[in-house]
């Protein structure tokens, strides 16, 4: 049976709408990058809201793409408001210091841990982070490949001025210093993460952006979750599973 015939049964919800799609998410600190991809994604999964009783969380949408962000801040903003610490990183003393590095290795974990299981279920990522790492990045996109994903990514420009003054304006407010070296770091290799997602590299000018720029954005992601899944391992993955639906 040929990949096209599957297009159908994919549409009609047989499997997850962003499935074997991954994209990068890249922007210095304070860029606005989480806020930027859940509007132009419409996707807020992986991120939490507390309950009432500050004991509970409630889940993110996952939008219209059906995409889970993975996103190790959002369960270290989870951890340290569980501990009774601020977000406030600034005024940190050495001792909440070295708790917030404890409670950020834990959140790395059960970050790792959900990414995997969405992995293996092949369901559509937004990976959040600074991208500030060539060669992690595409040690990452490679594992993905290997499995059957097609990579893109999202990129978050911003204005350093205006980075600065959305971190000061955030509860969990990093130092000015750490905005201003993952600015400098994501710049210096913008056009090399350009090269590397030529396939799909969309770019979100967030100096404070106006509803036009995310519409702009949701327009050409869309049409990047319309492309069918190009990897030949993610074609016999799915053919094995739509053949294991039919027995």
């Amino acid at each position: 049976m040929r990949f096209g015939d599957f297009k159908q049964e994919l549409l009609e919800g047989v499997y997850d709408p962003g499935i074997f799609k991954a994209f990068f998410l890249a922007g210095g600190a304070g860029s606005g990058k989480s806020y930027s991809a859940e509007k132009a994604t419409g996707s807020a999964a992986g991120k939490f809201e507390w309950h009432e009783d500050m004991n509970k969380l409630k889940p993110g949408k996952t939008g219209p793409f059906g995409l889970k962000v993975v996103n190790s801040d959002e369960q270290l903003e989870f951890g340290l408001m569980k501990a009774g610490m601020s977000l406030d990183m600034k005024s940190y003393t050495d001792i909440e210091t070295n708790k917030k590095e404890g409670i950020r290795a834990k959140a790395k974990k059960i970050t790792l841990k959900k990414e995997q299981l969405w992995v293996h279920g092949r369901l559509g990522l937004i990976i959040d982070g600074t991208a500030h790492d060539l060669r992690k990045i595409t040690m990452r996109r490679k594992r993905l490949h290997e499995v059957g994903y097609d990579t893109y990514m999202i990129f978050v420009n911003t204005g350093l001025d205006i980075a600065l003054q959305q971190n000061s304006e955030r509860a969990r407010k990093l130092h000015d210093g750490v905005v201003i070296r993952t600015w400098e770091e994501v710049q210096s290799i913008k056009q090399g993460l350009a090269n590397m997602f030529s396939n799909g590299f969309v770019e979100i000018v967030n100096n404070r952006a106006g509803e036009d720029v995310y519409r702009k954005a949701f327009g050409e992601i869309g049409k990047i979750m319309k492309r069918p899944p190009s990897k030949p391992a993610a074609k016999m993955w799915i053919a094995r599973e739509l053949e294991q639906k039919r027995r």
